[in-house]
């Protein structure tokens, strides 16, 4: 095989990954330990919680002898508003007035001296306690802003002199459970054991590194790109074009995205802020992503069932966008998101059915169409364009939905959709093909031919899946896409630290997670492209597996600091850097140990196992939120994600390709830098 200038020698390889790449994961784990060390001496010499102090606690425990709640008020500093402007609150209950880092100056003074949170500051933290008597309703401004309408009420109703109904009080305590996580703690300590073995034990596979497949870099085979005088590439179908084959799988995952987006983000945080609990919110999680786990059940019908004049992916997507518009429809129409949760739901369970049908046909589609040299570039576009999807859906909707509502969050995805089912509609897979069922037929045998060589039955695609999971990588594939979103029960926790907690307002988080993090999720997707392609992707996927769990460790046990908004969008950035760059690499992966002859069903297998490692991480968070405080189920989510490195520690990413494609690999190649002249061939 003739290797181009940017080719790596094998033979060198084992020398850059035995002393170069492992000492500087290993050098950066020992950091963490020791930043781990400092976190949890941090923790046990302060007892406070998300950086409160002591005059803090001493309110608290006043109120704790007088059942009194706390109400915290916050700065809109975008609005010049207080957030909310309105509270309504008792006789004995607390309002905490408190921001941090405003560009400008802020107070809270009421209009008769009752209280005064004293001169303009960027930094405020005032309590107070209305005590028996201070019923009524009382304005406060803030003076530098008074004439542009800062201005906030309080309504303090008297105290209740008589026991509330039973029924009320369930009522109150289940609305209380939904306000945060429980308040169980795990020391700390008893978790070092575990992420001790973990360092330990990739420190000496590190030392190992040829019997675990460390060293392993797949080389790139070379394919001619024809092209006419003018350099431009002939042919327009996916198969002969490079740029279409991009433009098109890059299209489909956009719109894969944005419901991702809107449901994960916007629409989980409108439910937060609406008062819904981490129950409720794992529920639409879990039924949204179910169809996601059971998408491996349409592999075998979209190879099986195929009309064939317009290609053997394009019906079914066409088919797959248009359910998804429908159903998008029919949630306008019928259904108040704001109100009937179990409702809108079911009706997520309908669209992620039609979206999980795209995102298989998508897949089986790049499995037919994409040259083997681009599998990792194109992938790495693909998902790329599924964050880019994802922003809209989080970030762009969840940034309008304060001016549209939640239903027009709904319209605005119908012309979006619409607007990318152009793309499949007017591609064509193969020469030959039809655009539309109604277009003239064009005089090809190609797809005829390939109807009588490769229409395989049920039988037949069953009797290869089996062939392709007798191999240990293939079966342990499906172990590492069973682990890889066990840690995803912090996903519905979230909103709660963050809205609730922390005191973020709703928009405030939907552009972070739904914009900043994505946009640091894309980089990490590109990196780790990079760092897979240089290093071998399972080395990728063992050391930053490592690094990212230290991270959760760190994040966990500095909650002092989370009431500091740089550090705490500083750290998440940083675990979704490093665990977007785990992600991608495992898609890789899991495309390298798939078996060409039934590509498409055996990795929507995989997907489909990872969506349910999903569903069950989902399914973690009522149970663990429930019992755990914050700390604990940061730690517990370390302990889950390192799980990773066990499941990808005994796979070959070459045994596939071995034992069962070895007739398919090519043995003639041709330098990338050489194009073909259309003049020239003669």
């Amino acid at each position: 095989m003739t290797k181009t200038s940017s080719s790596y020698d094998l033979t060198q390889t084992p020398q850059v990954m035995g002393r170069k790449f492992p000492v500087a994961f290993v050098l950066m784990s020992l950091g963490l330990v020791i930043a781990f060390s400092i976190a949890v001496a941090s923790n046990s010499a302060s007892p406070t919680h998300l950086g409160e102090d002591v005059s803090e606690i001493t309110v608290k425990s006043n109120l704790n002898e007088s059942n009194g709640q706390v109400f915290t008020v916050t700065v809109d500093g975008t609005q010049l508003r207080f957030s909310p402007d309105t509270i309504v609150i008792e006789e004995g209950d607390t309002v905490r007035f408190f921001w941090e880092n405003q560009l400008l100056a802020h107070n809270a003074v009421e209009e008769n001296g009752l209280f005064d949170s004293g001169d303009p500051q960027r930094n405020v933290e005032y309590n107070y306690t209305f005590q028996l008597g201070e019923n009524g309703t009382y304005q406060y401004v803030c003076e530098p802003h008074a004439n542009l309408g800062m201005v906030g009420t309080i309504i303090v109703e008297p105290m209740p002199v008589t026991e509330p109904e039973p029924e009320e009080s369930d009522e109150q305590e289940e609305e209380s459970s939904a306000m945060a996580v429980g308040s169980g703690k795990i020391s700390a300590i008893l978790f070092t054991p575990w992420f001790i073995g973990a360092i330990v034990l990739v420190g000496f596979i590190s030392t190992r590194a040829d019997r675990f497949h460390l060293n392993l870099v797949l080389e790139e085979e070379i394919e001619a790109v024809l092209v006419d005088n003018d350099g431009k590439e002939i042919g327009e179908t996916l198969v002969d074009s490079y740029r279409s084959r991009v433009v098109t799988l890059c299209a489909l995952y956009v719109a894969q995205g944005i419901p991702y987006g809107f449901m994960t983000v916007t629409f989980v945080t409108f439910l937060a802020a609406e008062g819904f609990s981490a129950k409720e919110l794992a529920f639409l999680l879990t039924l949204g992503t179910l169809p996601w786990s059971l998408k491996f059940l349409w592999g075998p019908i979209i190879d099986r069932y195929q009309y064939r004049p317009m290609g053997k992916r394009k019906p079914w997507i066409l088919i797959a966008q248009s359910g998804m518009i429908l159903v998008l429809i029919s949630m306008v129409l019928f259904i108040d998101p704001e109100k009937d949760i179990k409702s809108i739901a079911y009706m997520f369970l309908v669209y992620n059915i039609f979206t999980s049908l795209q995102d298989v046909s998508t897949d089986a589609l790049a499995v037919d169409v994409l040259k083997t040299h681009e599998i990792e570039k194109v992938n790495s576009y693909m998902f790329t364009s599924k964050i880019i999807g994802g922003i809209i859906g989080g970030a762009g909707l969840g940034t309008i939905i304060s001016f549209t509502g939640i239903v027009g969050a709904l319209i605005l995805q119908i012309p979006i959709l619409i607007l990318i089912m152009l793309v499949p509609l007017y591609m064509r897979e193969r020469p030959g093909e039809k655009q539309f069922p109604w277009s003239q037929d064009v005089e090809s045998s190609i797809w005829k031919d390939e109807i009588k060589s490769h229409n395989h039955t049920f039988k037949e695609i069953v009797s290869k899946l089996k062939v392709a999971f007798s191999l240990k990588s293939t079966r342990l594939g499906i172990v590492l896409s069973l682990v890889l979103s066990l840690s995803y029960f912090l996903i519905p926790v979230l909103p709660l630290l963050f809205v609730r907690e922390l005191g973020w307002s709703e928009e405030k988080f939907n552009a972070t997670k739904g914009g900043l993090i994505m946009l640091v999720t894309m980089l990490g997707y590109v990196v780790g492209g990079q760092l897979g392609k240089r290093f071998g992707g399972k080395s990728v996927i063992i050391y930053s597996t490592l690094v990212g769990a230290s991270i959760s460790v760190v994040w966990g046990l500095t909650d002092a600091w989370w009431s500091s908004t740089s550090y705490l969008v500083s750290i998440w950035c940083v675990h979704t850097f490093v665990f977007a760059i785990v992600s991608i690499n495992v898609f890789a992966l899991m495309m390298r140990i798939t078996w060409s002859e039934v590509g498409g069903t055996q990795f929507t297998g995989y997907m489909a196992m990872m969506n349910l490692s999903a569903i069950i991480g989902y399914q973690l968070t009522d149970p663990l939120a429930s019992r755990y405080d914050y700390t604990t189920l940061f730690l517990i989510a370390a302990v889950l994600e390192t799980l990773m490195i066990g499941a990808a520690l005994y796979i070959d990413p070459n045994e596939t390709r071995r034992l069962l494609n070895a007739d398919s690999l090519s043995t003639d190649s041709i330098p990338e830098s050489v194009n073909i002249p259309l003049g020239d061939l003669n």
